[in-house]
């Protein structure tokens, strides 16, 4: 996919001002979170929010050492102006996971809109001993929708993180596919300050690589799933994660850089994407985090 200069939103420090939603500039909102370690509990200490972004209440189902967390969108779904900031930072020796109560949706842009895009910047930050785990729902891009998301993860020493992606365009399910429109995605990785993996997108809804087998090859979703862990098992991760393919729908490709694995799957939409993505993060887990695969109870719900 392409890789141009990504210009940058109008403001991500996203003033109070910005709270309310108007027909020119849409919602303006920010949360911060900060986990900390106390004794052997992870404990928010942070929680901070501005506009629509919330979060539901936390919970410790597998003991007070790994804190739960549910992060809610804007209500109605994403449109031309907004602007939506989340920075998370995991402190020394604190565990968390971060998930979210359904599908983030990108709606068509507004042709009258003074700025057509719609911006979400996501900061993750990983100290020394620490985890987090990133697992939201899927994103789903309606056709003539002008996204641009940006994810930056900062890992500190021995921290790691688990961190996924899953994108569906358009709704195949109603034969509404992604015909017009533009997403810019951006995905960095630091490690004690020195970058170890970069990626951008650049897809519009009349791309060839839409259809090009090089690409998507004619699927609607497709996702990426990050595992950062400075305390080795790479290989055994990769192992567990090729084990699952004749299982799983889709195509799929995993690869190794140093200090990361990255899994890459295309495939008939998000049910299947999610399949996918659920069983890598079960197969990885115990590795990377230490703990058996412990799914948030609401994605029973």
């Amino acid at each position: 996919m392409n890789a141009p200069e990504f210009g940058r939103p109008p403001s991500l420090g996203l003033d109070t001002a910005g709270d309310v939603a108007s027909a020119s500039s849409g919602w303006h909102a920010r949360l911060d979170l900060a986990f900390a370690e106390r004794g052997n509990a992870t404990i928010p200490v942070v929680r901070s929010h501005r506009g629509p972004l919330r979060v539901q209440k936390g919970f410790t189902p597998e003991g007070p050492g790994l804190w739960h967390q549910v992060v809610v969108h804007p209500p109605g779904g994403i449109a031309s102006g907004d602007q939506l900031a989340m920075a998370i930072d995991a402190r020394e020796g604190a565990r968390a996971l971060m998930t979210s109560p359904g599908a983030a949706k990108w709606y068509r842009a507004n042709a009258e809109a003074v700025d057509r895009r719609a911006w979400q910047s996501i900061s993750l930050s990983v100290a020394d001993r620490a985890s987090l785990e990133w697992l939201p729902l899927e994103t789903i891009v309606f056709d003539g929708a002008v996204a641009d998301w940006r994810t930056r993860i900062d890992l500190q020493g021995s921290g790691s993180v688990i961190a996924a992606d899953l994108v569906c365009l358009g709704r195949p399910a109603s034969d509404l596919r992604f015909a017009s429109g533009e997403i810019r995605s951006q995905l960095e990785i630091t490690h004690d300050g020195r970058l170890i993996f970069f990626e951008q997108a650049h897809i519009e809804g009349d791309s060839p690589i839409l259809s090009a087998q090089a690409g998507l090859a004619g699927l609607p979703a497709f996702a990426t799933m990050v595992i950062a862990s400075n305390t080795g098992g790479h290989s055994v991760i990769i192992e567990r994660i090729r084990a699952l393919h004749e299982q799983l729908p889709g195509d799929w490709a995993v690869s190794a850089l140093p200090g990361l694995v990255v899994l890459r799957w295309r495939g008939p939409g998000a049910e299947a994407g999610w399949r996918v993505l659920r069983a890598a993060w079960a197969a990885c887990r115990p590795i990377v985090i230490g703990r058996e695969a412990c799914p948030p109870r609401i994605w029973a719900t």
